[in-house]
């Protein structure tokens, strides 16, 4: 649409151009001639009028008509209309005062039957004419009119060339609009549509929702990043669930248990006073469990939901010698032995609490699942700038498979033997989430029936520099 009004104003400004410069130029040659025609007119001298028009004629391929005061053809370069009225828009404008007067005609069409013999004889028939009339004066008297007719149809060729020419070029423009609007719609529209498609799908709850990844551009990139996002938001919405089934039922189990036992006392005959206690004991050990288990879910919701650190700077040599103090009675009333060895003091930005529970949760994980006779041993080193703990114990290790799952939530290896050691699968979760928002990070390697190795590694606080 652009180009078609661009086109046309071209066609428009440029035929206003050629027509306006012709007229001008008619407009020059007919009124020298009338100022020139004054004095042949007044003297009645047809021949030297009609000697000097028919040489302006030829020159400018044109007709001059010479008319006295009452429209009467004096000269006739064509020698057709001599003696014959001729009367035009453009005369009667003049003989009414008018400094001249312009006008196109289509001779094929022009009016009069004299009017058309006038325009005909000289340009043919269906040819454009432009008409001039300019007066001729005789002091302040009219006397006479003086018609210069001028062929202008090469103008309208011209101008129907151009029209042509232009009306081809917005062919191949529109055609090549039309292919290149189609490219946008494969290109563009389309991996736009999908991808509405797709968040559309995401909106109604289908998480598995996935989008075609055409090509290498920049709509490639936001597919696979959508791809990327829905299948992140997959696994969580998974995790989720799995996390609230696994919940309800470590939950469930302790009140289950708790259920049957009270059921029991309720229902029994009055017992023996020693099994009274022994039940009364094991269900004060399942509220102890299911209190742990509630602990340890409002800790995860806790570091879900941004959990902030009180922050200060710890020697954490000392944090693990107390740890491992706490632990050793443990340790020795399991048969096993304990120990820590700390080379160097270092200090680290940490939350007090939160870490402890970190190194007691590592060094209580392994004297669990080290049986009796077996060795924990806890070391702290320097690594560039990381302090590294080392927990080594020579327990029963953890299978290949189970290793990249052990800080999952819930997940445990030995689900009988962490039945009866008390632990739900959250602790090495914890464990990892606590560390993390230290900006560490911990590791295990283990090989069944030789032991693990859990590492923790914590960013050094840095030294104050003196002013």
């Amino acid at each position: 649409m652009a180009f078609s009004v661009i086109g046309f104003s071209v066609i428009q400004l440029m035929g206003e151009y050629l027509f306006t410069q012709r007229t001008k130029d008619d407009q020059r040659i007919a009124e020298s001639l009338a100022e020139a025609f004054s004095d042949y007119l007044v003297a009645f001298d047809a021949q030297s009028m009609y000697d000097a028009a028919l040489e302006t004629a030829r020159a400018q391929q044109s007709r001059v008509l010479v008319l006295d005061s009452l429209c009467v053809v004096q000269v006739d370069t064509a020698s057709e209309m001599n003696g014959q009225r001729f009367i035009t828009t453009e005369i009667d404008g003049v003989l009414k005062g008018s400094n001249g007067g312009y006008g196109f005609y289509d001779a094929g069409n022009a009016g009069t039957y004299w009017f058309r013999a006038a325009l005909n004889g000289f340009s043919g028939v269906n040819a454009m004419t432009g008409v001039y009339a300019s007066p001729i004066k005789n002091g302040d008297n009219l006397a006479g009119v003086l018609v210069y007719i001028s062929q202008v149809q090469e103008i309208y060729e011209s101008l129907r060339d151009i029209q042509i020419k232009i009306l081809s070029w917005m062919a191949i423009v529109a055609l090549a609009v039309l292919l290149v609007n189609a490219l946008v719609l494969r290109t563009i529209t389309r991996p736009i549509g999908e991808l509405n498609e797709g968040i559309s799908r995401m909106t109604r709850g289908e998480l598995s929702a996935r989008v075609r990844v055409r090509g290498n551009n920049e709509f490639a990139g936001l597919a696979r990043a959508f791809n990327s996002m829905s299948e992140r938001l997959e696994q969580l919405d998974n995790s989720r669930s799995q996390f609230v089934s696994n919940a309800s039922h470590e939950l469930k189990t302790p009140l289950s248990t708790m259920k049957i036992l009270i059921e029991t006392l309720m229902y029994q005959d009055p017992m023996d006073p020693a099994m009274t206690k022994e039940f009364l004991t094991d269900v004060n050990k399942e509220i102890d469990r299911l209190n742990g288990i509630v602990s340890d879910l409002l800790t995860l919701v806790n570091i879900d939901s941004g959990m902030k650190l009180n922050l200060e700077e710890l020697d954490i040599g000392n944090l693990l010698q107390e740890q491992v103090k706490r632990l050793s009675p443990l340790a020795r009333e399991n048969g096993i032995e304990l120990d820590g060895q700390v080379k160097e003091s270092l200090e680290v930005n940490g939350d007090a609490l939160k870490l402890q529970q970190v190194v007691y949760n590592i060094i209580d994980n392994a004297i669990k699942y080290t049986p009796r006779g077996g060795e924990v041993h806890c070391t702290l080193n320097r690594a560039g700038k990381k302090a590294i703990i080392r927990v080594q114990d020579t327990g029963v290790g953890i299978p290949e498979d189970d290793l990249p799952h052990i800080f999952d939530r819930f997940y445990r290896v030995d689900k009988a033997r962490s039945r009866e050691t008390g632990g739900t699968g959250l602790g090495l979760s914890i464990v990892k989430q606590f560390v993390l928002l230290h900006g560490g990070n911990i590791t295990a390697t283990s090989a069944p029936g030789k032991g693990s190795t859990f590492t923790i590694e914590l960013p050094l606080a840095e030294k104050k520099k003196d002013a």
